[in-house]
């Protein structure tokens, strides 16, 4: 059975403190390696598993990506927990820091007030 992408040994490595001073696309392509591992960061369709996907950002610069088998677009979170929320992707990777460095895991008043206090 394979091992889910947030507890790989890229997402335990991982500090609060580089994650709060990360740019936008440093967080895409943290989050993209952490969840594509396999394929080092390059997408792949959650619809179909065709690892030949291109980039295709919306003109507001959110990134997409769309699938040239099945011609679906998708984007870093779509096939996870955190699709259909529109939280920013450092939220996500910090909430993912905190989650994967915990000894005994953590809270969810916790959880829910440092992800509160990241917006």
């Amino acid at each position: 059975m394979a091992q889910h992408f947030l507890l790989s040994a890229n997402a335990r490595s991982l500090s609060i403190a580089t994650v709060l001073q990360m740019s936008d696309t440093q967080a895409e392509t943290v989050f993209a390696a952490i969840r594509w591992p396999a394929t080092d960061g390059k997408a792949v369709c959650p619809h179909c598993a065709c690892p030949t996907c291109y980039e295709a950002r919306r003109p507001s610069g959110q990134l997409r990506f769309r699938c040239k088998a099945c011609r679906k677009d998708f984007s870093l979170t779509s096939g996870t927990l955190f699709a259909f929320h529109k939280m920013p992707l450092r939220t996500y990777l910090a909430a993912t820091v905190i989650f994967c460095n915990e000894v005994k895991g953590i809270v969810s008043r916790r959880r829910a007030s440092v992800m509160l206090y990241e917006r």
